[in-house]
């Protein structure tokens, strides 16, 4: 994982190097590999930012996952989505944004998480 810090959030790319044959898109917002990508992602974020042991007693899930943009040239899915944070105590949630796009000339694509 690369890890890139932006202005005022943080950007973490993911390579998949599982994708369907030679598509021209990358998988859709609402992908289970894509999702398990994002939810991997915001899990690591939360490990940095509280420890193992509060991701641990959490489950994190997607809703209202939905494609914002989509990029015909490069086949880049825009998406956003509501981050659920799950556990004894309750709920809480966060609003997120991600990009899922190819990689090229690879069989391989890129999950990138804002908001987090």
């Amino acid at each position: 994982m690369v890890v890139q810090k932006r202005h005022c959030f943080l950007s973490f790319i993911l390579g998949c190097a599982i994708i369907t044959g030679c598509s021209d898109e990358a998988p859709s917002c609402s992908d289970d590999e894509t999702q398990g990508l994002v939810i991997q992602i915001s899990k690591d974020e939360l490990k940095k930012q509280v420890g193992q042991g509060v991701v641990d007693l959490v489950t994190l899930e997607l809703t209202g996952i939905r494609t914002t943009d989509f990029n015909e040239k490069t086949g880049a899915q825009e998406c956003a989505a509501e981050l659920v944070f799950s556990g004894k105590n309750g709920k809480d949630s966060i609003d997120i944004t991600y990009k899922s796009e190819l990689v090229d000339n690879e069989d391989q694509f890129y999950v990138t998480v804002y908001g987090l």
